[in-house]
Parts: C-alpha cells; structure tokens; sequence
C-alpha cells in the first residue's frame, strides 16, 4: 500500500530572487493543500535555519546553483557548492556529498525580458540524479511575446505546452541506457512584482504556482510527523522515483495510483523494479476520466480513450509510464516502472 504525500519543488525566497518570506511560501503552499515544500534560493542557504515543519507543512531547504546556464537543484544538504565549477564538476561533487542533484529546466532557450535561456548544454553528461521535466514559469517564459503578454497572463494555460518532446526522449532514452534519474514538476516560483497599466502586478502569486505542477510523492508509510525521518522519506522518494506529476488545472492526483504485479504475485509502483517471470500486469487508475497512455522505452504501446483505469499485461521487459491527457492538455506523469 501506497501513501501519497503533495508537494512542490523548486521555489525562491527573498533570499535571491524572490519576493517573499519562508512564512509567505508556508502559507501559500497550505492553502495550496500541499504538504510539503523544497525550497531552492540561489546559490544560498540562509532559509535553512527555518527548515522544520510549520503549522503541519514540512519545510524542506536546498539551493539552485546558477551559472550562467546549466542550473541545478541541491537537496539533501548543508553545503553550498560553487557555481564557478563545470557541470560536470558540480555533479560530482553533489554525489560526493551525498546530496540530490536535479537539472533544472533543461530546455529553457528563449530570451526575453524575463529570462536569457537558462538551458542545459551538455545533454551527454551523466551522474545526477533527476531532470525537472516541466518548469511551470519556465514553460510560460518560452511562450512570453510582448503581443500576447496580457492574454497569457490572465490566461496562463493558453501559454503552457507542458514537458518538450526532446526532454521526454532524453528523460526515457537513460531509463534505457540504464542511468534511471527520476522525473520532477517544477513550479519555479518566484512572485516577481512588475508595474504595468499603472498598478503593481505579481507574476504569479506563490499560492498560484502552488495550484499547479505538484509531485505527489509514493510512500511505504505516511510522512512522518518527526522532521529528520519525514525529511529522509521525501529525499528517498524523489531519488528513486516515486513520484506521480499532475497539472493541478486539471485536477487532483492523491487517489492516482501506478502498480506493475507479476504472477508470483510482486508488486511494485514506480521507481521500482519488478522481475518479468511469466508476464506483469501494469494497472494504472486516475480520479477523473481522462485519455490514458501507457509508454515504454519511449513509445508508446497501449491508450484509453476517456476512462478512469488502465490495464496492460506485459511480457516484455522494459521501463513503463504512463500518461493522462484532459483534451489536448498533460494532466498527469508517472515516473517508471522498471520491469526486468
């Protein structure tokens, strides 16, 4: 049995480049209905000190480390790592501290008043441990143009297309090549305050990146109520995996659930590996009716039209997930089942 626990990644404080307090993130992500936070400032960790739970939120701190391009979150630790290494070099040295290593928004090119293209370079270099396939400011970013600003602001789902293709084919290529880094939404929020048409506008509200791209993390047990165990339990969860990814426009995720069963009766869901033997049974079950497809290895073999479940038996080995469509709009991502 699996026990969900809601959550969001990657967010900025006043600390760098943000607008608001650990307090303002706390109370944004539990009107949010969220029950964790990892908090990324800037090649900083002076939110530390207020890592701990907070009114029932549990209130995790790391950093971004930001060069130039090639930016990457750091769970996990009590230690800054300089930007002025190579990627490379910052990679290893995550690893050798024991820490998470997640490349952030890796197919970020465009330039614009908002951003200058933070993208990943090196799409060969191996040794992180997960890639944040959809960056929710990120994605409005790349589709900002000074015609359509207004209308993609007050209508932000126009302006979102969801994780890159090119993303997807590398995040499913290494399942392949047998790196396995687990697979993250990102909110990237930052509560920038611009002035336009004579008033002070927030692009977008913390609550409201918040009501977003959330990971909704698979646990054995439910999240502890003591901080250092309910710590290790998220950072064990995003290194292995166990994450199922929604688009909160379209709806929950706590009751989604992904399990492969194989006929000596094994179980598993994702971020887990699970013998073939005579064959495995993939189920996979959203709340709502929604277009299901099930991909393997990077293509995909089964679909359902609007439907609630799911079922596949497989007699291929293979690395698995699915994918729930609302029209023509990602609602949900499960991150894989290996199956060996």
């Amino acid at each position: 049995m699996s026990y969900t626990a809601a959550g969001a990644l990657h967010m900025h404080t006043f600390f760098s480049d943000g607008t608001g307090s650990v307090q303002d993130l706390v109370r944004a992500a539990k009107e949010s209905g969220l029950h964790w936070i990892w908090i990324t400032d800037h090649d900083d960790l002076r939110a530390k000190p207020q890592e701990g739970y907070h009114d029932g939120l549990l209130v995790l701190v790391g950093y971004e480390i930001t060069p130039r391009r090639n930016h990457y979150l750091v769970g996990d630790t009590n230690e800054i790592i300089s930007r002025e290494l190579p990627p490379a070099g910052y990679i290893d040295a995550v690893r050798a501290q024991g820490a998470l290593g997640i490349i952030a928004h890796p197919d970020e090119r465009v330039v614009n008043e908002y951003t200058e293209g933070y993208e990943w370079e090196d799409w060969s270099l191996r040794g992180f441990d997960g890639i944040e396939l959809w960056n929710y400011m990120s994605d409005w970013i790349q589709h900002y143009t000074p015609l359509m600003k207004y209308r993609n602001f007050f209508l932000p789902r126009f302006a979102l297309a969801g994780p890159t293709a090119k993303t997807l084919a590398w995040w499913d290529g290494l399942q392949v090549e047998g790196a396995r880094p687990s697979g993250v939404f990102g909110v990237d929020a930052h509560a920038h305050r611009v002035h336009r048409l004579g008033r002070e506008w927030t692009v977008y509200p913390y609550r409201h990146c918040f009501d977003r791209l959330t990971n909704y993390l698979q646990l054995d047990s439910p999240l502890s109520r003591d901080f250092d165990v309910a710590a290790a339990q998220v950072w064990a969860a995003l290194r292995a995996g166990r994450n199922i990814m929604a688009n909160r426009i379209h709806g929950e995720a706590t009751h989604a659930t992904f399990e492969a069963r194989n006929r000596a009766g094994d179980a598993v869901t994702c971020g887990q590996e699970l013998p073939l033997g005579d064959g495995v049974t993939l189920n996979f079950t959203a709340p709502r009716p929604a277009e299901l497809r099930l991909i393997r290895n990077g293509e995909t073999v089964a679909t359902t039209p609007q439907q609630q479940a799911l079922r596949f038996d497989a007699h291929l080995t293979g690395h698995y997930r699915v994918e729930a469509w609302r029209g023509s709009q990602l609602w949900l991502m499960t991150n894989h089942v290996h199956v060996v």
